[in-house]
Parts: structure tokens; C-alpha cells; sequence
């Protein structure tokens, strides 16, 4: 079936993001289409001043504003708020990542936009959320790591609470944002009513939290870090080779006996300690001194072709640098270059319509003509 818009068009959406959650959140509903007005202050996004810089740039910035039209708006001022309030009359989505209480004091408040505009989807990400005894702290990725239980799980093997090498408390929240602006234009279509979608950073980590999650409520496990390795199966986990390491996943008993008969240790699914999933998860440490000690004298590209011959899911440890360079993901566009050639991360979503060419992040205000274009036009109804 041949698109000639994407999912989409006619979607506009009103950005009054900061740094990342939000912004990410705008960037997914402009890859999928909408036309994303970004708002930012007099001075800019604070992301505008993060390292690298290409060409003057923040690369930082132009990641996460791709494909964006850039205006400012100085809030605080009532001839600017009514640009905005024009703005939200005329559109179908805003996305704000501000404090809880924010709004209501610039009279923007739920009830108001919706006054102004009924059709209004309104995505919300805070630290907390709209409610809840925590709902006017401030909030970052590393406290709600760190307040979620993942830092607690994460790590080492004796050692300390470890944060996440990229900022999940802001990204997941960012993609529950664009979930849920998309349902809530799908509700808006049978309803003709916008909706209020109130994300939080910890609600968003605490949500990921899965097997851990379990295992705390449903047992008295001591939920601890474990390196590379799965608390619930074994081996699922890094495994040290002749030359360096490698991933291996192995979550059921029959793959185990392929495995084992792979690396030429037949006789380890009749070891008790070894003959099921969960006895091997019991005795994880004592099947790595197996297992290495059977991947010793292998390199890891011999190793690697040795067990996916068997069909056993096994993958290299690649550096960051090597991984974006990896066939895989340039054949799946993960590595894309903007109009004017600077190279960006692309998108997870692929819809079967040909790579669109993505324009660059504005500069601060480069689209304020058209604010008077856009509010000429009559409002939706």
C-alpha cells in the first residue's frame, strides 16, 4: 500500500519542552508527522548549551529537534501568552514538561486550555506526576533512577547502586507521552474531547521494573545487582572468550542441552545443578567457571559462528562507535543524515513508507513569521 502522508499529518502539536523528556516526547510525534511548533524561551532550551557542538551547534539540541518549527515566546509577558493561547486554540496537541502548578499560574490550567480549546490533548511529564505527596519536587533522571529501585538493581556484583548509561528516567517517559497523545487522537475522533495525559519520570521507571518487580513482591529474594547475568536464568549473561567477551542468553532447558553440546560439554544438562533453568540460575557462578573454562581456548569470532550454527542467541560486546557503524543498523536507517548532512540517531519506528529526509533542529526563533500566518487562519472547531 502506497502512504503519501504520514500517520500524522494535520497533527499540530505545541512543544513548551525543556532539555529532554519533553522535547523527545515532541520529537516522536514529528517523526510520525505532526507538525511540532517548539517554544522556548528568550534564551533558548537549556539543551542548546550541551557539548558536542558541530558548527556552533548542540548536537545535543539537534537530536532531540529534529524536524521542529523554532519560535519564541517570553512567557511572562501578557502579549506573548496570548500568542501562545492563540496557538493552543488552533492546535491538537501540547506537550509541557514544567513543575506541576506551572500552568495554572500563567492561566493555562487544564481547565482553561480546555475553555480555549476542548479538542486539546494536553501530555504532561513531571518527576512525580499531578499528584501524590512528591508532586511539586523537582525531579531528574538520576533521582528517579535512583528513587525507582533500578540503580538498586543495577551494577555489579557487589558492588553499588549503578545509573543507566543514557537517561531513562527522561526517555521513557518521553515515549509514554507520544503513546499517550497518539491514543488519546484516536479517543478524540469518537469523543470529539481532548485529553489530559499526566506522565511521571518515577511512574515511567517504576513501570520497567518487570522480573525485579516480581521477585519483590512475590518472594523474599534479596534484590541485588548481578553484573551482566539474569536472576531467573542461566547462562544469560557475558561470558569471557579467548580474546575478549560475549553475550550469551539461554532461557530454557532444551536450548541448554544445544548449548552444552555446542561448546562440547554434552553431560551438563545430567548435572543436577545444571538440568533445568531455575537450578542453573541457583548455581550461576558455578556454570561460569564451566562455560569459560569450555570458551578458553576460543576466540570470540569462533565462539560466536560455533553456537549460532547450534541457533543458539549469542551476540558480540560492541563499543558505541562500533555498534553505530554495524551493517545491522545502517541497513535499518538508525544512522541517518539530516538536508544538510549532519548525522543523527533515526528512528525506531518503521512504517514501510520510503526515509523521508528529516529537516535540522531550528535555530532559537528562526520560524517567528510565521506566527502571524498561522493566527490569521481561523480557528478549529
Amino acid at each position: 500500500m502506497d502512504h503519501v502522508s504520514p500517520p500524522l499529518a494535520n497533527i499540530r502539536v505545541i512543544e513548551l519542552g525543556r532539555v529532554l523528556a519533553g522535547p523527545f516526547c515532541g520529537m516522536l510525534l514529528a517523526d510520525l508527522g505532526a507538525e511540532v511548533i517548539k517554544v522556548e524561551p528568550p534564551g533558548g532550551d537549556d539543551a542548546r548549551t550541551f557539548g558536542p557542538f558541530v558548527d556552533g551547534s548542540s548536537t545535543y539540541y539537534r537530536l532531540l529537534n529534529r524536524d521542529k518549527l523554532g519560535i519564541t515566546l517570553d512567557l511572562k509577558r501578557s502579549d506573548q501568552l496570548a500568542v501562545l493561547r492563540g496557538l493552543l486554540e488552533r492546535s491538537d496537541v501540547m506537550v509541557e514538561n514544567f513543575r506541576p502548578g506551572t500552568l495554572e499560574r500563567l492561566g493555562l490550567g487544564i481547565v482553561e486550555l480546555w475553555k480555549l480549546n476542548p479538542r486539546l490533548v494536553v501530555v504532561s511529564i513531571t518527576g512525580f506526576g499531578q499528584d501524590g505527596p512528591l508532586r511539586a519536587l523537582p525531579a531528574y533522571d538520576l533521582l528517579v533512577q535512583a528513587m525507582s529501585g533500578l540503580m538498586a538493581a543495577t551494577g555489579p556484583v557487589g558492588g553499588g547502586p549503578t545509573r543507566s548509561a543514557v537517561s531513562l528516567g527522561d526517555l521513557v517517559p518521553g515515549l509514554y507521552g507520544a503513546l499517550g497523545a497518539v491514543a488519546a487522537l484516536y479517543e478524540r475522533q469518537r469523543t470529539g474531547a481532548g485529553r489530559h495525559v499526566d506522565v511521571a519520570m518515577l511512574d515511567s521507571l517504576v513501570s520497567l521494573l518487570e522480573s525485579v518487580a516480581m521477585r519483590a513482591l512475590h518472594s523474599d529474594d534479596a534484590i541485588e545487582p548481578l553484573g551482566n547475568d539474569h536472576a531467573l536464568s542461566a547462562p544469560f549473561g557475558t561470558y569471557r572468550t579467548a580474546d575478549g567477551e560475549i553475550a550469551i542468553t539461554i532461557a530454557n532447558d532444551p536450548l541448554f542441552v544445544r548449548f552444552a553440546a555446542a561448546v562440547g560439554r554434552p553431560e551438563w544438562p545430567s548435572d543436577a545443578r545444571f538440568a533445568t533453568d531455575a537450578k542453573r540460575a541457583l548455581h550461576r557462578a558455578e556454570l561460569r567457571v564451566e562455560i569459560e573454562a569450555a570458551l578458553a581456548a576460543m576466540p570470540s569470532e569462533q565462539a560466536l559462528a560455533r553456537l549460532r550454527e547450534a541457533g543458539i542467541p549469542v551476540g558480540p560486546l560492541l563499543g558505541v562507535r562500533v555498534a553505530l557503524a554495524h551493517p545491522q543498523v545502517l541497513a535499518r536507517a538508525m544512522v541517518i543524515e539530516e538536508e544538510d548532512g549532519f548525522r543523527t540517531i533515526g528512528s525506531a519506528l518503521k512504517l514501510g513508507d520510503p526515509l523521508r529526509a528529516h529537516r535540522p533542529a531550528p535555530q532559537l526563533g528562526e520560524h517567528q513569521e510565521l506566527i502571524e500566518r498561522w493566527l490569521a487562519e481561523p480557528a478549529r472547531t
